[in-house]
């Protein structure tokens, strides 16, 4: 079942291209239909959704897709994972949506940030109908991409034709939030049709279920503690500068996003891949492949620094007001998410596969604390450029935390 990791790659990038151009094209749309205001509202609603969807994910694209990766052709204990992974997940779902209603009853938020609480809640059943921790699994990654491509592509078409100004909040955010949603009701159908998995009550069972739940809360549970330093940072600033400065840092921040879009596929091509070599102890052959990947990740990193210091103020300026603001942060984001490339790395390609996951928790641990140690304090001195350090910063102290770990415990040695 498990597909040609270089022909996945191919298909992952092409896909992966067209979804870094969509962004590239309905970000600066927004941002002027919108204005800076409403463009941080939107950023809110989305930042919302981010942390519905983590929780509801629960962990299971590691570790369930690690366990499918294990053994692609066993088609029984594959259908076995799919149908308790999906139980569990629809039961978190459920929790996270009355979590969210009693949040929304007793809060003093706006109308309309109420509303865009509750469409970010719900729209977490994406992750409940598109399973990419089982294609992933499967190093068939492509599926996933070619249906969130199509699911975009419709997306920024509705935008285009019906979100015309700031009264169109609430049907930007319908459009951007439910476009997984919408491609998880045609993955859905592809499953369905194509017998790719079978959901069935006789696979479920308590004690698979208290397994496969256990296994995937050492990932949960470390990845819990950095939602600090990832999803609440758009809630940390618009508590603290507002919805307008959450404007300007988004704008930056999606542009920056396209970078880890170029990152992912390689990641994920590669997931299956090195699942098997592990379980293989071919560690040589994985040094050479870890050795690889980096080189290309430093190749984009420093492409798009250069691009940004010569050409971003004049190209931002076509689209955006706050033109210099963003290309200032753009600077300090792509440095970032170099970091969080290698941290990809050693965590995606290594610790995980490895079946070290314990170690998380005690990383990002050490981060959060480090983060809310500085937060703050580099607020107060630098405004939305004091929260870009900060996550520099946070994402340097875990790539250094995570290769001494790497090296004591010696994983890639024979």
């Amino acid at each position: 079942m498990k597909a040609n990791v270089g022909r996945e790659t191919i298909y992952l990038y092409l896909v992966q291209v067209s979804n870094i151009i969509l962004p590239l094209v309905l970000v600066p749309y927004l941002a002027h239909v919108l204005g800076v205001e409403f463009f941080g509202k939107l950023s809110y609603a989305q930042a919302i959704s981010y942390i519905a969807i983590f929780f509801v994910d629960f962990g299971f694209n590691f570790s369930a897709a690690r366990n499918i990766g294990i053994d692609t052709n066993n088609t029984k204990n594959i259908s076995r994972i799919y149908s308790n992974v999906q139980v569990i997940k629809s039961l978190i779902f459920i929790v996270v949506i009355l979590l969210g209603v009693v949040f929304v009853l007793f809060s003093n938020q706006s109308i309309i940030d109420k509303k865009l609480t509750i469409l970010g809640v719900i729209s977490a059943s994406s992750s409940i109908l598109m399973p990419a921790w089982l294609f992933q699994g499967l190093g068939r990654n492509s599926n996933v991409a070619f249906l969130n491509f199509a699911s975009r592509l419709l997306s920024l078409l509705l935008i285009v034709l019906f979100v015309n100004d700031q009264d169109d909040l609430i049907i930007a955010a319908i459009c951007q939030l439910f476009s997984p949603v919408l491609a998880g009701v045609g993955m859905q159908i592809i499953i369905l049709k194509n017998k790719i998995v079978d959901f069935a009550t006789s696979y479920i069972s308590f004690e698979d279920i208290k397994i496969l739940t256990r296994d995937s809360f050492h990932n949960f549970s470390a990845s819990f503690l950095t939602l600090g330093f990832t999803y609440f940072n758009p809630i940390i600033i618009k508590v603290f500068l507002g919805d307008s400065v959450l404007g300007v840092y988004s704008f930056a921040d999606k542009l920056a996003n396209v970078l880890r879009q170029l990152y992912i596929p390689l990641v994920q091509a590669n997931f299956s891949r090195v699942c098997s070599l592990f379980h293989e102890q071919q560690y040589s052959t994985l040094k050479k492949l870890f050795i690889r990947i980096a080189y290309v990740f430093l190749g984009i990193s420093l492409f798009a620094y250069i691009s940004n210091y010569f050409l971003g103020e004049v190209v931002i300026n076509l689209f955006f007001s706050e033109s210099e603001s963003v290309s200032a942060l753009l600077r300090v984001m792509i440095f970032t998410q170099f970091i969080i490339a290698i941290s990809m790395i050693l965590v995606n390609l290594i610790v995980i596969p490895a079946g070290q996951s314990f170690y998380l928790k005690k990383v990002y641990l050490f981060a959060v604390i480090f983060y809310f140690s500085i937060i703050y304090p580099m607020i107060k001195w630098g405004g939305v450029y004091g929260v870009a350090i900060s996550i520099s910063l946070v994402e340097l102290l875990i790539v250094c935390l995570f290769y001494k770990f790497i090296k004591k415990k010696k994983i890639l040695i024979q």
